[in-house]
């Protein structure tokens, strides 16, 4: 059963990169690492020193498909995809976000749809 996520206001990317970072258990270092990125890089986008590049988001998008909607622009989870992805990762997150371990604060009641069209 999913927890109860409580409305929130519009993140940053920067904010969305870390809640994904939290969703997959990593550590800064270890998420640098599978992006690609410098861990200094890393650390300045999640705390918004730094936007976050074209290169991030390029990697984001190799790395977690699924998510590319919501780390962009907050489109919502499909939590069908991450549940099939060939991608071990999003299948870990769909799971985590299944058992309601998501990190506070950083999605909303509307986040996750378990299809690919929004319910009517």
């Amino acid at each position: 059963m999913r927890q109860q996520v409580k409305k929130i206001s519009k993140l940053r990317t920067g904010d969305r990169l870390r809640a994904i970072r939290e969703l997959t258990g990593l550590t800064q270092k270890e998420f640098a690492e599978l992006l690609k990125v410098d861990l200094i890089h890393l650390k300045n986008m999640e705390y918004k020193k730094n936007r976050v590049t074209e290169e991030c988001y390029e990697a984001m998008g190799l790395a977690f498909p699924e998510l590319l909607p919501w780390f962009v622009y907050e489109g919502p989870v499909n939590l069908n995809g991450l549940r099939n992805s060939e991608n071990k990762l999003c299948k870990f997150i769909a799971a985590r976000i299944d058992a309601g371990l998501v990190p506070e604060g950083y999605f909303s009641e509307d986040s996750f749809r378990d299809g690919d069209t929004k319910e009517g």
